[in-house]
């Protein structure tokens, strides 16, 4: 009799402990772990557009080449509407015509309208790092600073990470006189490259 009782008792017990599949629950990535990821791309571009920034300081044109999308290359915009006209080279231009007089259009000046022309060396000295952005605020896929051109960078560049390196306005010129410095980038396996630079800044 202690025999059948046993036996009675693990079946219902085996019944109790078959799981339903249309009621099983299925772990789920912890918020926390997608957080710690988030974070850690934040970090890498972040601590890329430092050594880009720093490289464009020291005018060390040959290392900025390495940041360059080996198949897209760089695309120079001159503020932050960003044109198929704007000026594109490849990795291997870049690095042909970097340290050549050979003068290049870029663009318009916004206001007078005058076509810029300069050699691709001058327009990283003398428009792209116009100021000195090492001591900028980072904006991380945002952008602080707005005038009255049309911002269209995440539109162009819908599946890349953006950092804006923001420089705000002074009282004197009523904090019409901000700069701002875009990178660009796109992701290669698990490397990201410098795929357009967009200046900006208080257009009439």
């Amino acid at each position: 009799m202690m025999k059948i009782n046993a036996l009675i008792f693990l079946v219902v017990l085996t019944g109790c402990n078959k799981v339903d599949p249309n009621t099983a629950i299925i772990p789920k990535a912890k918020p926390d772990t997608l957080v710690k990821k988030e974070n850690s791309e934040e970090k890498t571009i972040i601590n890329i557009n430092t050594e880009i920034i720093n490289l464009l300081k020291q005018k060390n044109h040959k290392k900025l080449s390495s940041y360059i999308h080996p198949e897209k290359g760089i695309h120079f915009s001159m503020y932050s509407f960003v044109s198929d006209k704007d000026k594109s080279f490849s990795k291997a231009d870049f690095e042909k015509y970097i340290d050549a007089d050979e003068k290049f259009t870029f663009g318009h000046k916004d206001g007078s309208g005058a076509i810029y022309t300069v050699s691709l060396k001058d327009y990283l000295k003398d428009w792209v790092y116009k100021k000195d952005f090492s001591t900028a605020k980072v904006n991380y896929n945002n952008f602080e600073g707005k005038g009255n051109s049309l911002n269209n960078v995440k539109e162009k560049y819908p599946n890349a990470v953006t950092v804006e390196n923001y420089l705000a306005g002074t009282v004197e010129y009523s904090y019409m006189d901000w700069n701002s410095l875009i990178l660009v980038f796109e992701k290669i396996d698990d490397q990201y490259y410098l795929v357009s630079i967009c200046n900006n800044q208080w257009t009439v």
